[in-house]
């Protein structure tokens, strides 16, 4: 008789290891277990049924240590693995990387062997990193559907097999009943358009979609080389929408697109406000680097920071003030807080008025802003909304000159190029003359700004933001008392949902008002990579027969309607060209992976073909993502649907293909350059161990880039194969290998960097330890040599006082916008109306404009949601520590609001959304650090798959990492405490409007993470 799964698996947890957890050490207790030797088929490492007191030393002489960069989250710190007979043992910092010490680490010309004995911290998600790699539900091998999609039938496919048949399509599913023909990605290898009727839309090429979940330099790379420069599609699309467009878009508005990442400056800052962003358990840079500065700093009076978020996170104990805004309200508090400032006079007026680079430098700050510049407000002007220019004054005024532009001189009120003038007016609207004597109406972008905020009075934008008016009044007072040393720290939780872009743009600009963008100590962009890897020995970016894709994406982002075939069609039939199908999102960061899925769901603005998954669950991870079930189950709207991925997850389980890959300590090669703020480096990725996946033929690994090279070649792709990568002496070099792009990546960035050659110890030291080094032949010795140096070290790196000259920062912005030509050029493609290209309140609000928060007034709690800081997503569902310690998540809710409700501490509850009347469970944990009518639950639980749910698999034994451990004959194991808990983007709001489609900010094609309301019913 089989047993049940749960009894079977309650072996893995020792009495000992329980003991040692109930007490006051769980965390540091988790560092002293080792994962145990185990192949595939035998007992998985990690699952704690040994206890081991210590683990190797970095010193050990029967150990190998490699420094690389960890992808236990997206921070990109440094890690140093400790490998022991071919097994990651564990990891610890990197002590030559900023990030594992405050801005401050070791000196980059210390020789390594005087390094290996110095501490050097790393978070729990690293530590936790052997259970991710040795997950006993990983896949190793190709598996092929062998039922209908979603039915978790799978079984192995030979590799070349595999590529034959995503490459030439076919009957390829006739073996079970299903006749339709599927084309592979050869029939879309076509420059015939993808829809004769709209030859805008682009070719045939575009039905190849490939969509991507977490991604770094490197990778990226040889992604786009794939589906961009050899297949010439349009649609490689990242994920950059669930992962933190609101915040960027308001970056994106505010540095006319130049840069979407700033943040203040934790190093110097003397006053932060953090607007949803939380410091202490989840950031950019992660909780070793920003949280600790801050909390460092904190306890030594240098700096006071400001917490603004519904739910009272960890930060909030060291925190001048926790202010619980309203969900979705950021914009309201932000606009609150500039009309304070505006009133009272307390923004930097002196910085303002300087209308160009030169003015700005020559009051000390190293950017300008535009708001001096006049805009023509006229809308019997053909350049209404625009800037005005010297053009639009004297016809004659040509080139360059003619396109400068104007400002209202301070000297004598006369309009004057903006480069002519050292101090311009700055509040001001008037009547300008243009050609002929015939006047235009213009404002200054301040002005414009200061009408948006004015829009409302104080007292209202404390209403809506529901916090207090003394407190803004406080906030604002507080945050301008500190010169250019105070700025605004904005993340996932300022503006993710919709109206996100103007409520991020707001939060944004307080920073320009007081003018602490790019000053040491406020709000800063990132010094950039430390050296290129496309440039110098090898041409990694140019390859003869490059395509260069074109058409629309079908996220339609970066795309403008009114250039559209369906635009001009229904301006010819209806006389108005509104509303488009879907949105269009002229003006965006991009990385629409919602719009995408949406896209392919109503087929628009064409059909996909083929779709590709990487390292993507968007049915886990999209709020609303449970709706893109049935997109991906439909044969008709996903032809052909293969996934590049470690686990089955919730998304490829209706997958046809699932292409088996390595994690970051095997693969994931790459160059990390840092997130805002300040600091400069270019982190290395490389392998700590051999991959664990299986083989080609050829003894290379299965993985992301082995299927990509050998779909190129069968395809006779260009970029890849013989002859694929010139080099700087005139030579072609084969593509063949992941080693071969990455090694030259490298080795270019060792010769830009400068770096000398390393000492002959130090080229041991690799050859040692690094897998890597087993590909030392692609490189001639020199290039190796120095090429050794930046890997003995992880990269290249510098330290915070490196990127200031004189106190000023080298690598910022050029200017700021208080309005944005760009922003007011775009048109919501649903009504035609213009945005507006300067500071506004919109409330949260469907495609049809209702608010939603009074539309669904009678679900009485906003669900919003929060990290922990030991987990990322969900692929930490694997971290068998961090599952111990934490097994489930909660119900998070106001202490308060559940005596009303007759709730108390561990009752289990029912969420039920407008969208998902069947709601989804879990436990109620009660607090007082929630504001009241709010719910908050974690992320990272609530799993269907990675092991919650039985598959079978044919031969399954010799597919997953756990082999007969997780199988029972051809039926996988289900392990249920990876299902435990709830995942709210389950209940999220769809838009009714749209084909129930999840919610998105129509100006930058944000998802919602912050507007869905819900019921909650106290089950039995």
């Amino acid at each position: 008789m089989k047993e049940p799964a749960g009894k079977k698996r309650k072996k893995e947890f020792s009495p000992a290891r329980r003991t040692m957890l109930k007490g006051g050490a769980a965390l540091a207790g988790a560092a002293l277990l080792a994962p145990a030797t185990a192949g595939a088929g035998e007992a998985a490492a990690g699952s704690g049924e040994i206890l081991r007191q210590t683990v190797p030393a970095r010193t050990d002489k029967d150990v190998q240590v490699v420094h690389s960069v960890c992808l236990g989250c997206n921070a990109r710190c440094g890690n140093r693995s400790v490998v022991k007979n071919g097994r990651l043992e564990a990891y610890s910092g990197n002590p030559y990387h900023p990030y594992n010490h405050l801005g401050d680490p070791v000196d980059y010309a210390t020789p390594v062997a005087e390094t290996l004995a110095l501490p050097s911290p790393v978070c729990a998600k690293a530590h936790d990193a052997p259970n991710y790699v040795y997950n006993p539900y990983r896949i190793l091998k190709p598996l092929k559907r062998m039922g209908p999609r979603g039915s978790g039938r799978f079984e192995p496919i030979e590799w070349e097999r595999l590529i034959e048949e995503i490459a030439g399509g076919g009957k390829l599913f006739a073996h079970l009943g299903e006749e339709r023909h599927i084309a592979g990605l050869k029939e879309l290898d076509s420059d015939e358009p993808i829809d004769p009727a709209a030859p805008e839309l682009g070719p045939k090429r575009n039905g190849f979609v490939f969509v991507t979940g977490r991604l770094q330099a490197g990778r990226k790379q040889i992604i786009d080389r794939f589906v961009k420069d050899a297949m010439g599609s349009k649609n490689r699309i990242g994920h950059t929408d669930i992962c933190g467009l609101g915040f960027r878009m308001g970056n994106f508005a505010l540095t006319d697109k130049e840069q979407w990442e700033l943040k203040a400056d934790p190093w110097g800052a003397e006053y932060i406000l953090v607007f949803g962003a939380n410091i202490y358990e989840a950031l950019q840079p992660g909780v070793n680097t920003y949280g600790a500065a801050v909390a460092k700093r904190s306890s030594e009076g240098k700096v006071k920071f400001v917490i603004v978020d519904p739910r009272a996170q960890h930060a909030s104990v060291h925190a001048e003030d926790w202010i619980a805004v309203k969900p979705g309200q950021d914009g309201a508090l932000a606009m609150g807080l500039i009309r304070w400032l505006l009133e009272n006079d307390r923004y930097n007026k002196a910085y303002l008025v300087a209308p160009n680079p030169a003015a700005a430098l020559k009051k000390g700050h190293v950017c300008y802003s535009n708001a001096t510049h006049l805009v023509i407000d006229d809308a019997t002007h053909p350049h209404d909304r625009k800037f005005l220019r010297i053009a639009d004054l004297d016809p004659a005024a040509a080139g360059e000159s003619g396109r400068a532009w104007v400002v209202l001189s301070a000297a004598n009120r006369s309009p004057v190029a903006f480069d002519r003038a050292g101090e311009a007016l700055l509040d001001e609207a008037t009547t300008v003359r243009g050609a002929g004597g015939v006047g235009i109406k213009v404002k200054t972008a301040f002005r414009l700004m200061k009408e948006g905020v004015m829009a409302h009075d104080l007292d209202r934008y404390a209403e809506l933001a529901g916090v207090p008016r003394a407190q803004i009044e406080k906030t604002a007072r507080d945050f301008s008392a500190h010169g250019t040393r105070a700025a605004v720290c904005q993340y996932h939780g300022a503006g993710n949902y919709v109206s996100g872009t103007y409520a991020a743009y707001a939060v944004a600009m307080l920073n320009a008002l007081i003018g602490s963008v790019e000053a040491k100590g406020g709000f800063m962009s990132a010094g950039g990579a430390a050296a290129s890897w496309k440039k110098g020995l090898y041409d990694l970016r140019n390859f003869q027969g490059r395509r260069k894709p074109a058409g629309v994406a079908i996220s339609r982002e970066k795309a403008v309607y009114e250039k559209s075939t369906e635009y001009r069609r229904k301006v010819k039939e209806t006389g108005s060209g509104y509303p488009a199908r879907r949105p269009w999102f002229a003006f965006t960061k991009g990385g629409l992976s919602v719009e995408t899925l949406s896209g392919i769901d109503q087929k628009y603005p064409y059909r996909c073909r083929v779709l590709f998954h990487y390292f993507y669950d968007p049915v886990y991870s999209t709020p609303g993502g449970y709706r893109y079930k049935e997109t991906l189950k439909d044969h008709d709207k996903v032809p052909l649907y293969v996934s590049i991925d470690t686990n089955v997850n919730e998304s490829n389980i209706f997958a046809d293909y699932i292409v088996p890959d390595v994690t970051y300590t095997e693969g994931h090669y790459g160059w990390l350059n840092p997130h805002a703020p300040a600091l400069r480096f270019t982190g290395i990725r490389t392998p700590c161990i051999e991959p664990l996946t299986g083989k080609t033929a050829d003894n290379r690994c299965f993985c992301l880039e082995t299927f990509l090279i050998d779909l190129a070649e069968k395809m006779a792709l260009p970029g890849f194969g013989a002859n694929a990568i010139p080099g700087g002496d005139g030579r072609l070099h084969p593509l063949h290998r992941a080693e071969d792009f990455y090694l030259r990546g490298f080795a270019n960035i060792a010769w830009q960097a400068k770096v000398p050659p390393a000492a002959p110890a130090e080229i041991s030291f690799v050859e040692k330890n690094y897998p890597v080094a087993r590909f030392k032949d692609i490189l001639p010795p020199r290039e190796w040599r120095t090429t050794c140096y930046a890997l003995a070290r992880g990269g290249v790196f510098g330290k915070y006082e490196d990127v200031f000259a004189g106190g000023r920062f080298k690598y910022a912005v050029k200017r700021v916008l208080l309005y944005s030509e760009d922003l007011a050029a775009a048109r919501n493609s649903l009504t035609g109306e213009f945005f507006p290209g300067t500071l506004t309140y919109i409330p949260p609000m469907d495609s049809a404009g209702e608010i939603i928060a009074a539309k669904d007034r009678d679900y009485p709690f906003a669900v919003i949601t929060h990290k922990m800081n030991v987990h990322t997503q969900s692929r930490t569902i694997s971290h068998l520590w961090a599952m111990e310690i934490f097994p489930e998540n909660f119900v998070v809710m106001n202490a308060a609001d559940a005596g009303r409700y007759g709730l108390k501490d561990g009752d289990r509850v029912r969420l039920i959304s407008r969208s998902n009347n069947k709601g989804i469970t879990g436990k109620v944990r009660l607090t007082k650090l929630i504001r009241g009518g709010c719910i908050s639950v974690s992320t990272h639980y609530g799993h269907t798959q990675h092991g919650a749910s039985s598959l079978t698999v044919k031969n399954g034994a010799g597919v997953f990492m756990g082999g007969r451990q997780v199988m029972d004959k051809d039926e996988l194991i289900a392990d249920p405490r990876r299902g435990t808990g709830l995942n709210t983007n389950m209940v999220s709001r769809l838009d009714e409007n749209l084909a129930d489609t999840p919610l998105v900010d129509l100006t930058g094609g944000i998802p919602d993470f912050s507007s869905t309301r819900v019921k909650i019913i106290k089950e039995a």
